[in-house]
């Protein structure tokens, strides 16, 4: 190679840089409102101002979270396929007016259980382009070194956000009611369009020295890795919904003062924000499954002290545990897709693996429901997600080497 050639090898891979980073930080303030934010950390928040309008009762509301969950698994392999056909920057410029918009017209909901189910399809649907999947696409393309860190920094945004939107919704319905509540909620959601037109770069050959070939989506389906990481990702699904839904109802049969039941969430979303980066990071220096198992190993000591029915100092611990092993999920699926897959199906294979995790998160609330309505008590169920923890650590164990190299310092 000549010396004009490395020069301009070196240029590129600066500006590069430049972009990657701008674009990491600017998918980490477009997570911290979009609708895995907003839709999810929110809904708690609206039941009980719903309730006393409407008088639909609290079942009837819940089942609208249900109907997201499901329309988010149905719709992220399209999205997964969009992102790799057209690109995330686009899909995001679009999507972010319409979930705005969407957001804000549900301040005139009328009185109709069926339009409230019905508008639980639609909010996703306008949010499209804005789930992780297409910020992490975008943001991966920009990074063959540090791409666990570059990660880490972009999936912080939901960790952010998991913090952040509670305490502003309880803000919004508070003084100006659950109307004016889904206006604040949609002007939040439309930041995220002169964020991403101003500040996020789509990735290209041209523009960056990261190689984009790798397996198609059927060739991918073909290997062992595939099928593990699905496994796990169900695994992971059940783990962390039960962990977000129960939380505080856990913490409560064992006797832990509301007060402090209630503020565990806010510990939750800390310790997921310190997760994403730290993961991130460690990603770049250690294996895939080194890294995740360590996360189910803190996973198997939180369902154990939930188990035995956890005090004020060990209800913290099993928080921080549970959000650290929350916090890395999201950093290991889209860290682990270019080393075992390539890049070129990056939005398929992710799309798919988050729908089985919608999957995992849909279904294992109900049981855990069932298993403390049988059993008076959650200790038989966190005893069976516990081992649940060291099932998915063995399975990372069995993903094998990397298939494609990474650039690790």
């Amino acid at each position: 190679m000549s010396s004009d050639q490395s020069v301009a090898l070196r240029e590129v891979a600066e500006e590069a840089g430049n972009r990657g980073w701008r674009t990491a930080v600017a998918s980490a303030i477009g997570l911290t409102f979009g609708p895995s934010v907003l839709l999810v950390m929110a809904f708690g928040a609206l039941i009980t101002p719903l309730d006393e309008e409407f008088g639909w009762g609290v079942p009837a509301i819940a089942l609208g979270a249900s109907i997201l969950s499901v329309t988010v698994m149905l719709i992220s392999p399209v999205l997964g396929f969009l992102v790799d056909r057209i690109g995330g920057r686009r899909l995001i410029l679009f999507s972010a007016p319409a979930f705005g918009a969407s957001l804000i017209a549900m301040s005139l909901l009328p009185n109709s259980l069926p339009v409230f189910y019905l508008a639980w399809v639609l909010l996703p649907l306008c949010g499209l382009g804005l789930w992780p999947v297409t910020y992490l696409r975008v943001t991966a393309g920009w990074f063959e070194r540090r791409l666990g860190l570059a990660l880490g920094i972009a999936n912080s945004g939901v960790g952010i956000g998991s913090v952040i939107v509670p305490i502003v919704t309880a803000v919004l319905i508070a003084n100006f009611g659950w109307r004016g509540a889904f206006l604040g909620l949609g002007g939040l959601a439309l930041l995220a369009f002169p964020v991403a037109f101003f500040f996020l770069s789509e990735p290209s050959p041209r523009k960056t020295t990261v190689h984009f070939g790798g397996d198609t989506l059927r060739v991918a389906a073909r290997t062992r890795p595939f099928w593990l990481v699905l496994a796990a990702f169900l695994l992971l699904g059940m783990i962390g919904s039960s962990v977000v839904v129960h939380q505080i109802r856990l913490l409560l049969d064992a006797g832990v003062p509301s007060n402090v039941a209630n503020l565990m969430p806010i510990a939750l979303g800390v310790a997921l924000i310190v997760a994403r980066i730290v993961t991130g990071w460690l990603l770049d220096h250690f294996k895939v499954s080194y890294v995740m198992s360590a996360a189910l190993f803190g996973g198997v000591v939180s369902f154990l002290l939930f188990a035995a029915g956890p005090n004020v100092a060990t209800a913290i611990i099993a928080g921080a545990l549970a959000g650290l092993l929350i916090g890395a999920e999201f950093d290991v699926l889209s860290y682990l897709i270019p080393p075992y897959f390539g890049r070129l199906a990056f939005g398929k294979i992710y799309g798919i693996a988050f729908a089985v995790f919608q999957l995992g998160s849909a279904v294992a609330p109900f049981l855990v429901s069932m298993s403390r309505e049988s059993y008076g008590s959650y200790c038989p169920a966190m005893l069976v997600l516990a081992v649940a923890c060291v099932g998915c650590a063995g399975l990372f164990a069995f993903l094998g080497p990397y298939r494609y190299a990474v650039a690790h310092r």
